[in-house]
């Protein structure tokens, strides 16, 4: 019964041990194999990086790219499609594991979606329709995870340049993080009981997974624990987003459970056996001594027996008892000496699975791993070491690690840290890691980050050395610094606003803003200022004012992070734009008076000869009533007809003047609004002495209602002047009966007031058509070719258009448009 209570105590606290020891084993099984699987996810992950980089850098794109060709491309969306798909995208592209991206998104500057092409047909997520610059970039290169309609998506983007390096936007590659996705990122994992999934973790459900069947979207993470054991890990990058994501490794629970129970049961067994044999020998040993006592009491009684003359009893005898007990001694011993052997063998099998384990996570592991000995030489170089340094490892074993691995100015250092790694150890310390310098068999120098741990073996002490090469890292975190830096090093105004309207940021070139506002850093903006920023912000759009300072004008871009709540201000002098502006308007003044004096020259015959008829109409009056008063004949109502002519004959001549006198003064020009049928009846009139000299009419089909327009009278009379005398010219060569002069008014279905001129004169050809508004063109020998030019800076100024139409041999048809008076309109209405 002792035995027993015994054997039970030892059971309980050797199975508590070994349980122990499992769970220990296990989870550091199970840590090894989440990292391995977030590792092989990362490294997929970056596959697509590159990928994107290949794109954004390909020849393609920078031809693509030129701004000769991308600039003159209209704005909007372009689709692509797989039986179209875009030329920048390189031609032949094998998939890793065979996962495609689902969307390839080409920005501008501005992050505005350019052109989109999904191989797949598949839509646009609906948060990047609406506002793409919240997740895309022109400036940067990333890669970050996001969520979208409850799905994570990997987006890669890379900024794209033309053949001149000059950057034109971005490239962005969309790939769904689904159930596809994640098991080709496991694909050379040979076992196919782990899941790896994506999983929300303030929600505590799945995302996505690489097996959907067993671990679907949207399981919570509770039902879940009962079948797998799950570790999760972080991303390495969520972008900009306050996503909280975790990448999880779940492996089945029964399976550990029933490795655990079994050693249990074969630990227990062992147990039994060894405590069932113990038992039994001490239970024969019992039996044989009590036996041999019993044998020596009953000799003793015979002996006493004989020796009072009592009779013998008769004494069954089956052997020496010793030797018996011998016997049963020596099969004890052979079996314990069995056992002994069987556990030694069991625990050799144990060793060397836990050593060939070892060597698999050597060989597997992503970080340089190098064993040294007490005198710092190498004793073990494991492959990802071999590939970092370009040394075989049977170079490396018995080498100086110093001597061969660290560059010369850090190995001073190296061998401090070592030292200081063995103190730690011996006070239970972290372990130390440090950045050093690392060179390779070709010289080449990198950063590294190190890290030591002491192994203090039976017989010996050595240092296991984990080498990370960072100077990709150093790269990324020198580019972070600088982008950090750039809008303090930036030319221009850069601030940024919070919806308070305190600046939280202003570089040194934004000091002329902040004096226009009175205000600075970390200050209040005024009243005005913090309402566009609260507008700025609801809307969610950029907005792009104007503001003048006493310092210059600037033009501020407005550009909300919503996510953030503040406002990114970026301001340029545009100074000197506007007074270049000012500058133009005023010589565009000037050349426009200068074609109004050549086209009076041109008139002067037709002018003259129109200002005769009423000079000689006062004349012929003027003599007449001389004669009358002379010779004191008529009457007193003849008289006056005479005059009332002469006073009508010079109100017709001074209007004449008066109009000659506008068309050729040198002023400003100014707005009124006109009845653009008035417009077009006094043009006709100017021109009435030429219309006599070709025997020509113009078919007038003006609007009965007016067509009230705010223009400068004398420029738009000028473009209409200009119109019917390039027609009277194209007629010159046609016999008089078939010319044809045709000038309409009325207003377009879109609202627009339009006034057109039609002849029937040779028509212009399709190539003299393209360069028809260029200045200095023209299709008359005698022409400077600025008419039309001109004719077209002023509709531009006034909000119009003039466009033209021709059939060759059939005539041709100029048309101008203009906006309708507003306040004409409303004043009609009421």
């Amino acid at each position: 019964m002792t035995g027993l209570i015994l054997w039970m105590i030892v059971d309980r606290v050797q199975t508590r041990a070994l349980s122990d020891i499992f769970d220990q084993a296990l989870e550091s099984q199970l840590d090894q194999q989440a990292r391995e699987s977030l590792i092989r996810f990362d490294e997929y992950r970056r596959s697509f990086a590159y990928f994107a980089q290949l794109i954004a850098t390909h020849g393609r794109m920078a031809d693509y790219l030129d701004p000769v060709i991308w600039g003159r491309r209209p704005l909007g969306v372009v689709h692509h499609d797989a039986k179209n798909p875009p030329s920048w995208l390189p031609g032949e592209t094998n998939w890793q594991g065979g996962i495609t991206p689902r969307h390839f998104l080409l920005t501008d500057p501005d992050g505005n979606i350019r052109e989109l092409y999904s191989p797949g047909g598949e839509a646009l997520p609906q948060a990047l329709q609406s506002e793409p610059q919240a997740y895309l970039t022109a400036s940067a290169r990333r890669a970050f995870v996001t969520v979208f309609d409850g799905e994570p998506w990997l987006i890669v983007s890379e900024t794209t340049e033309d053949n001149a390096r000059t950057p034109m936007g971005s490239v962005s590659v969309l790939v769904s993080l689904n159930s596809s996705f994640l098991l080709a990122s496991q694909q050379f994992v040979k076992s196919s009981n782990n899941v790896v999934a994506i999983l929300d973790s303030e929600a505590q459900t799945i995302l996505s997974s690489s097996n959907p069947e067993s671990v679907g979207a949207g399981k919570p993470l509770s039902a879940l624990e009962r079948g797998y054991l799950v570790t999760a890990q972080s991303f390495y990058d969520y972008g900009d987003s306050d996503l909280n994501l975790l990448f999880a490794t779940l492996l089945p629970r029964g399976s550990f459970e029933r490795t655990g129970q079994q050693v249990l049961d074969l630990e227990r067994r062992q147990r039994l056996i060894g405590a069932g044999v113990i038992i039994s020998a001490f239970v024969f040993l019992f039996l044989l001594l009590s036996s041999r006592i019993s044998r020596l009491l009953t000799r003793i009684s015979s002996l006493s027996r004989r020796a009072l003359d009592i009779p013998d009893e008769k004494v069954d005898r089956h052997g020496n008892q010793l030797l018996i007990l011998e016997d049963w001694i020596r099969d004890f011993v052979q079996l314990v000496m069995r056992a002994r052997d069987e556990m030694r063998r069991q625990h050799e099998t144990e060793l060397l699975e836990t050593e060939k384990l070892r060597v698999a996570v050597m060989d597997a592991s992503l970080d340089a791993v190098v064993t040294v000995n007490g005198r710092g030489e190498i004793i073990d170089f494991n492959p990802t070491a071999q590939d970092t340094f370009d040394y075989r490892h049977d170079e490396a074993v018995g080498r100086s690690f110093n001597d061969l691995v660290m560059a010369p100015k850090w190995r001073e250092t190296f061998e401090r840290l070592l030292y200081l790694s063995l103190a730690g150890a011996e006070r239970g310390a972290p372990l130390q890691r440090a950045e050093m310098q690392a060179v390779a068999r070709d010289g080449r120098m990198f950063p590294v980050e190190l890290s030591i741990k002491p192994v203090f073996l039976e017989e010996q002490l050595v240092f296991t050395i984990y080498l990370r090469d960072i100077a990709e890292r150093k790269v990324r975190e020198a580019e972070i610094r600088s982008l950090a830096a750039f809008p303090s090093e930036s030319p221009i105004p850069v601030l940024r606003i919070n919806r308070r309207g305190v600046i939280t940021y202003a570089n040194q070139p934004s000091l002329p803003l902040l004096n226009h506002w009175g205000c600075r850093p970390l200050q209040t903006l005024p009243v005005y200022w913090r309402d566009r920023v609260e507008e700025v912000l609801d809307d969610g759009s950029t907005h792009e004012l104007e503001v003048t300072t006493d310092e210059g004008v600037f033009s501020l871009l407005l550009a909300p992070v919503a996510e953030l709540d503040y406002v990114n201000v970026y301001a340029r002098d545009i100074t000197g734009e506007r007074e270049a502006e000012e500058e133009l308007k005023l010589r565009q003044n000037e050349l426009v008076h200068v074609t109004r004096l050549s086209n009076m020259g041109e008139m002067a015959t037709g002018i003259a000869h129109e200002l005769n008829q009423p000079l000689s109409a006062i004349v012929n009056f003027a003599n007449g009533c001389a004669r009358r008063l002379r010779l004191d004949i008529g009457g007193k109502e003849e008289l006056l007809h005479a005059l009332s002519q002469i006073s009508a004959q010079a109100e017709r001549a001074g209007e004449i003047i008066k109009r000659l006198r506008g068309m050729v003064s040198r002023r400003q020009p100014v707005r009124e609004v006109v009845d653009l049928n008035v417009l077009a009846r006094e043009v006709c009139a100017m021109i009435s002495h030429e219309l006599k000299r070709l025997e020509l009419s113009v078919d007038q089909h003006l609007a009965k209602r007016e067509l009230w327009v705010r223009v400068d009278s004398v420029q738009i009379e000028q473009v209409l002047l200009n119109l019917l005398r390039n027609a009277l010219d194209a007629l010159v060569d046609l016999p008089a009966e078939d010319r044809s002069l045709r000038m309409t008014s009325g207003m377009q279905p879109d609202g627009m007031v339009f006034v057109s001129v039609e002849d029937n004169g040779a028509g212009i050809n399709k190539k003299a058509m393209e360069h028809l508004f260029d200045p200095f063109f023209s299709t008359k020998e005698s022409g400077m070719g600025m008419g039309l030019a001109i004719s077209q800076t002023i509709m531009t100024n006034h909000h119009g258009k003039i466009r033209a139409d021709s059939w060759p041999g059939r005539g041709s048809t100029f048309i101008i448009e203009l906006p309708p008076s507003v306040e004409a309109v409303v004043s009609a209405a009421s």
